[in-house]
């Protein structure tokens, strides 16, 4: 796969040097197929309502009610263990969150089923000191 996009880079990169050194304007290149972008990184806060835990998977999966908007809750997993313990005392004491992540495509749970909100795979939770 690596090898593919090279080769596709190198492709581009050929066809459009000769319009940039004879002062023309670059035309617009087609987006190249199969190549698979991640989602951005967000920042969200909220407050954590349930905590679920798998050891199968070594996998913590929580769900946050947002606080930004109303109504609307989102789940979070992380295999850390450090993130999975500030999640733990936000659920316990219900102070307010934000936290760091990508959307996830594949939102099932490690025993199947589906999600019926938003995933987010986290690296980065903050906890605050307010509810």
């Amino acid at each position: 796969m690596s090898k593919l996009l090279r080769a596709v880079s190198l492709a581009l990169l050929l066809l459009t040097t000769p319009m940039l050194a004879a002062g023309q304007a670059a035309t617009a290149v087609p987006p190249v197929s199969g190549v698979v972008l991640m989602p951005p990184n967000v920042q969200l806060f909220g407050h954590v309502s349930l905590i679920n835990c798998y050891a199968l998977s070594n996998s913590c999966y929580a769900v946050v009610e947002l606080r930004d908007t109303p109504g609307k809750s989102v789940v979070v997993r992380t295999a850390e263990t450090r993130l999975q313990s500030l999640l733990e005392t936000a659920l316990a004491t219900g102070n307010l969150i934000a936290f760091v992540g990508q959307g996830v495509l594949v939102q099932s749970p490690p025993r199947g089923g589906t999600w019926n909100l938003e995933v987010y795979a986290i690296d980065e939770v903050t906890l605050y000191n307010r509810k």
